[in-house]
């Protein structure tokens, strides 16, 4: 077995005294895990950064193996978020949040190229940080869990929409959420349709992250893996507000 493809490199595990696993989400492959060789030679060092863009061949002699990688770099970030606290947060967020989450080997092509996109713009593009919360709400519908916002789950009005439910994740207007305003999560300004355009605050990204972040734990048992994967993501949060 063999293929070949690119992805964005997530993490790097030691593996005896040369080697590493490497786990990569693939633009056809989905997050996909497997050995390279000498990774802690010089020249693989330097490839073998966390968030790389990487052109990949893996290779097998079964499919359900472990397989080994050979890589090239195509595009390095480590230089742009090690300048970047938060940026750096926000990337180890990321990659906890996709190595908890995604199912290995299940290919998300459409997750993948919004992770790119976003990677590419930390830390150039203004107020980017705003752009993760986009992040996580894309993963919450890629793994079938998406947040339906645009109008109330019971009248179907798109207006005066003030509560989510938390267990379907739809809107829910004011006139209906009223009498249950206890058990509704209240409905973040910055994911109303009706405020596009507006001016958000850190106070603001921080409450829709806060919506986005209830339904994650949601999906995620609690092992210990996990509960490793939502403090790294707390801590991105934290830094929001340092």
């Amino acid at each position: 077995m063999e293929w070949t493809d690119e992805g964005i490199l997530l993490n790097v595990a030691p593996h005896g005294e040369n080697s590493a696993i490497l786990q990569i989400f693939t633009l056809n492959k989905g997050r996909h895990t497997g050995l390279i060789r000498n990774a802690y030679s010089p020249k693989m060092v330097s490839i073998l950064q966390p968030s790389a863009q990487l052109s990949l061949n893996w290779s097998s002699r079964l499919e359900e193996n472990l397989g080994n990688f050979k890589v090239d770099l195509l595009k390095t970030r480590a230089d742009i978020l090690m300048a970047s606290r938060i940026g750096l947060a926000a990337f180890n967020s990321l990659s906890a949040l996709c190595i908890s989450i995604l199912a290995e080997r299940d290919p998300m092509p459409e997750l993948y190229n919004v992770t790119k996109q976003f990677l590419d713009k930390v830390g150039i593009h203004t107020d980017w940080q705003f752009l993760y919360l986009d992040w996580e709400l894309k993963l919450l519908s890629c793994i079938g869990f998406g947040l339906d916002l645009e109008k109330c789950a019971v009248t179907e009005t798109t207006e005066d929409l003030c509560y989510i439910s938390p267990k379907s994740g739809k809107a829910v207007c004011k006139e209906i959420g009223i009498e249950y305003h206890s058990k509704l999560l209240p409905f973040p300004p910055i994911l109303r349709s009706n405020q596009r355009g507006r001016t958000f605050s850190h106070h603001d990204l921080a409450l829709g992250l806060s919506l986005s972040g209830f339904f994650i734990e949601k999906w995620l048992d609690y092992s210990i893996e996990n509960k490793k994967t939502l403090m790294i993501r707390k801590r991105f949060l934290n830094s929001l507000s340092e």
